[in-house]
C-alpha cells in the first residue's frame, strides 16, 4: 500500500487460537459476531477467536520503520499457535535485513508486539534500529519485570529506549498519536503523504468489530479492555485507511463518513 509517497507494507508474524468469542465476549450474543464471520472467516475457528499477528514496514524518505516486533520465535509465549513467529523471514521476502531497520516504533509493550526486539539469548535484534516507545509503557512494562518477555525483550534495551509523548513526527508524513485504553501509553501512528491518509490502530480495535460496536468489551483474564475506537472515530474520519493488526493480510478498511454513518469495503494492497 502506498500513502502518498509513503510506503506501507504488512508483515506476518505468527497466528494463534485465543479463546472462544463467547468467553472473550461475555456480553456479546453469539449472533452478532456473524456479520463478521462473513466479512473476515479467516478470523474464526469454530467458535474460537483466530489471532493473526502482523507488524509493519514504513519507508519513508529513505528511513525504514518497523512498527511492533511480533510474538517472537518460538517458545516465548505459550499459546496455541496455528503457525510459529516468522517475522525474519516476512522481512527477506520484501528484502529487508535486521540491519537495514533504522526505527522500531513499539505501539506498546504487550508480549504479541515485542518479541522480536531480542533474540532468545536476550541480544538486541535489531542492531542497528532506535527502539521508540511512549513513557508511561515502558515504565509500567518495567514494574512487571518477572515476567519473562520483559525480562527477554524490554530489560536488556533498556538503554536502547527512546520514550516520546502524544503526538510526535517518526519520520516525515509519519506521527504517532495516543490511542488510550488498551495499554499505559498505547500510541497509533498517523500517515499523510500528498494528500492520502492512514491510520495504523494498533490494539485499539483489536478486532473489526470493536469500530463498529466500540461498547462491546473484551475479558482476558482479570482484565476488562476498553476499545479505543472513539478516539479514533474522532480524529480523522474522511477516506481514511484504517490498517489492524490482527486482520489477516492485506487487512485495510475504509471508512467514509457520510451523514454521520460509516461505510466500509475490504482492500486489496496496491
Amino acid at each position: 500500500m502506498v500513502v502518498g509517497s509513503i510506503e506501507l507494507l504488512p508483515v506476518r508474524d505468527a497466528v494463534g487460537l485465543l479463546a472462544e468469542y463467547g468467553e472473550a465476549y461475555p456480553d456479546v450474543p453469539a449472533e452478532a459476531w456473524e456479520p463478521y464471520r462473513a466479512l473476515y472467516p479467516e478470523l474464526f475457528a469454530g467458535a474460537s477467536w483466530r489471532l493473526p499477528c502482523n507488524s509493519f514496514l514504513i519507508r519513508s524518505e529513505g528511513v525504514t520503520v518497523l512498527v511492533d516486533t511480533g510474538v517472537g520465535p518460538p517458545g516465548l509465549w505459550h499459546w496455541i499457535a496455528e503457525s510459529e513467529g516468522d517475522l525474519p523471514r516476512a522481512l527477506e521476502e520484501y528484502g529487508v535485513t535486521r540491519d537495514e531497520i533504522d526505527i522500531v516504533f513499539l505501539t506498546h509493550l504487550h508480549i504479541d508486539h515485542l518479541g522480536w526486539n531480542a533474540d532468545l539469548e536476550a541480544s538486541v535484534f535489531f542492531p542497528r534500529a532506535r527502539y521508540v516507545v511512549h513513557g508511561d509503557a515502558l515504565a509500567f512494562a518495567r514494574k512487571r519485570s518477572e515476567l519473562p518477555h520483559i525480562r527477554r525483550c524490554v530489560e536488556p534495551l533498556a538503554e536502547r529506549f527512546e520514550t516520546i509523548e502524544g503526538d510526535v513526527e517518526i519520520v516525515p508524513g509519519v506521527t504517532s498519536f495516543a490511542a488510550p485504553g488498551h495499554y499505559p501509553g498505547h500510541l497509533g501512528l498517523r500517515l499523510e503523504s500528498d494528500g492520502r491518509k492512514a491510520l495504523l490502530i494498533a490494539d485499539a480495535a483489536v478486532h473489526p468489530a470493536l469500530l463498529d460496536n466500540p461498547d462491546w468489551l473484551y475479558v482476558s483474564g482479570e482484565h476488562v479492555l476498553v476499545p479505543g475506537t472513539r478516539v479514533l472515530r474522532k480524529r480523522d474520519n474522511p477516506s481514511t485507511h484504517r490498517r489492524f493488526r490482527y486482520v489477516p493480510v492485506p487487512g485495510t478498511r475504509v471508512f467514509q463518513e457520510r451523514d454521520d454513518r460509516s461505510t466500509d469495503g475490504r482492500l486489496g494492497m496496491s
